[in-house]
Parts: structure tokens; C-alpha cells; sequence
């Protein structure tokens, strides 16, 4: 069954309170983390873990979130709620207090999760937008701030697009509106390396880590959308899409207009990863 959870309380979803005052609904104030849930197991869990860790230190939160009880939280809910598969989300916020920008000093976090069915199965092939990135500075941090997101997102839905892929002042690629962004040039895999305005996705970085077993070398290194176009294979990676082949970009055809065959390998790969044939 779906559920929620607020800070160590199990509700139903139609039950769940938060306070008025809290500073994630002000501001965004806080960090967040999605996790398949999979055949009676959380899906890399360490590494969401380990993620949410450096968010929280480098948005000054760490010093008063218990990491292990965050753990034993959702693995609880997980396992309460009984599915074989769900999507979970969680977040840590800086609490509650009156609306002011500066945060109080005796500020304690405030924990937040819901346990829901996981979404419809992404398609191997789609199209997506070239769109402004209009994101802050810090997009390493999986904040809760996600307006320009949202605005890039619904531009991909209105124009009939499955996908908005971000574009710097520089003219290259940065991500897309909810995923990384990656694309296959002369048998290597290229994609933005990680810097302040990347965030370090998880299913990302099991890709790079078994790319090889694909046949591609990988390459950490920006493209620009004439690359993008000019590409073997272009696509899109994520925790609930796995990876998905942009076939056309901007109305454009990307190669044949068709998914590639890497494309297609590393999207079963993920699957086996998921299914537990590697150790991650």
C-alpha cells in the first residue's frame, strides 16, 4: 500500500501533516533523495546515502541529521508497505520556524517520506527540447529548489517533447530538466563531467562504471547541441527512467531517428543491475 512518513510516524497518504512553518515550503531549504525499491530491496541505497551525506554537509545540515535512523526510516517504510515495487521519496529540511531567510540556531530537521507505486515504464526511444538552463549555481546539491526544473519540464510537455535538455550561457549541454544527459560519438560515451552545476547521478555513475562491458570508452568532457545532433546515439539517464534514446532533439533526427544498439545494452544493463546480477 502507499504511504507516508513524517519524521518517525507511518500515515496514510491522505494523512500526512507537515507544519505551516516549515522552511522547505519557504524557502526549499532542504535535500532530497528518490529510490527505487525493487524485489524486496532498496536499489544502491548506499550511494543515495552517500549522496544525501555530502548535500546535507555542504548545506550546513549534517551536524544534526542521524544518517543511520534516515536509513532505518525508509528501509521501515519500505518494507511496511508491503509492494513489490514502489518509488521512495525522502527529504531532510531545516525545520521550523517564522519566516526569515537567516535559520535559527537551535533548528532541528524535519523528515519527510512517501512510499507510492513507481511510475509508468519509461519508452526505449522519445524526443525531447534544447531549453535555457536557467538552474542556480549549486546543482551539485540535490536541494528542493527545483523551480527552473519544473518551468523547462512543462515546455517539454507543451511541445509534445518527453524531455527538456538544458543549455548553458556557452552553449553546452549541461542535463535535462530531471536527467543526465549523454551521448555516443565513434564508440565512446560522453557526458558533462561533474562540476558545481552537475549534479552526480547515481544511475550516471553505475553506467560509467560498467560502460566497458558495453564496448564504449567513457569520456567526462561537455558537448554542445551541434554535437548533440551530429551524434551516433543521444539519451537520457535516471533513477526511474533507467536510460531512455532521444531520437530527435529540437524536431531533428539524431542518426536514424531510431534507439542504438549502446543505448539499448545500457539500459538492460541498469535492469540487470537492478535484478542484482552486479555487485554495486
Amino acid at each position: 500500500m502507499e504511504l507516508a512518513m513524517v519524521n518517525d510516524l507511518i500515515v496514510g497518504l491522505t494523512d500526512a501533516r507537515i507544519s505551516a512553518h516549515d522552511r522547505g515550503l519557504f524557502f526549499g531549504d532542504g535535500v532530497y533523495e528518490v529510490v527505487m525499491y525493487w524485489k524486496g530491496r532498496l536499489f544502491a541505497m548506499a550511494r543515495h546515502l552517500q549522496r544525501l551525506e555530502n548535500g546535507l554537509r555542504k548545506m550546513e545540515m549534517l551536524d544534526r541529521v542521524d544518517l543511520a535512523q534516515v536509513e532505518e526510516r525508509v528501509n521501515r517504510a519500505a518494507q511496511e508497505a508491503r509492494m513489490s515495487e514502489a518509488m521512495v521519496y525522502f527529504h531532510l529540511t531545516r525545520g521550523r520556524s517564522q519566516r526569515a531567510h537567516d535559520w535559527p540556531q537551535d533548528w532541528q530537521p524535519n523528515f519527510f517520506l512517501t512510499v507510492r507505486n513507481p511510475p509508468p515504464e519509461a519508452p526505449e526511444a522519445a524526443s525531447a527540447i534544447t531549453h535555457p538552463d536557467w538552474r542556480w549555481k549549486r546543482c551539485d546539491i540535490k536541494s528542493l529548489n527545483l523551480l527552473a526544473n519544473v518551468l523547462a519540464k512543462n515546455a517539454a510537455t507543451k511541445a509534445g517533447a518527453f524531455e527538456a535538455i538544458l543549455v548553458d550561457d556557452q552553449e553546452l549541454v549541461t542535463e535535462a530538466s530531471l536527467h543526465t544527459v549523454a551521448l555516443v560519438r565513434d564508440h565512446q560515451l560522453q557526458t558533462a563531467p561533474l562540476t558545481a552545476n552537475i549534479l552526480p547521478s547515481i544511475t550516471r555513475g553505475l553506467i560509467l562504471e560498467r560502460a566497458e562491458e558495453a564496448g564504449l570508452q567513457v569520456r567526462e568532457e561537455s558537448f554542445t547541441v551541434k554535437e548533440a545532433l551530429a551524434a551516433d546515439e543521444l539519451m537520457i539517464i535516471g533513477t526511474t527512467v533507467k536510460v531512455v534514446g532521444i531520437t530527435h532533439l529540437d524536431d531533428k533526427k539524431i542518426a536514424d531517428g531510431k534507439i542504438g544498439p549502446y543505448t539499448r545494452r545500457l539500459r538492460d544493463i541498469v535492469t540487470e543491475m537492478m535484478e542484482g546480477k552486479y555487485r554495486i
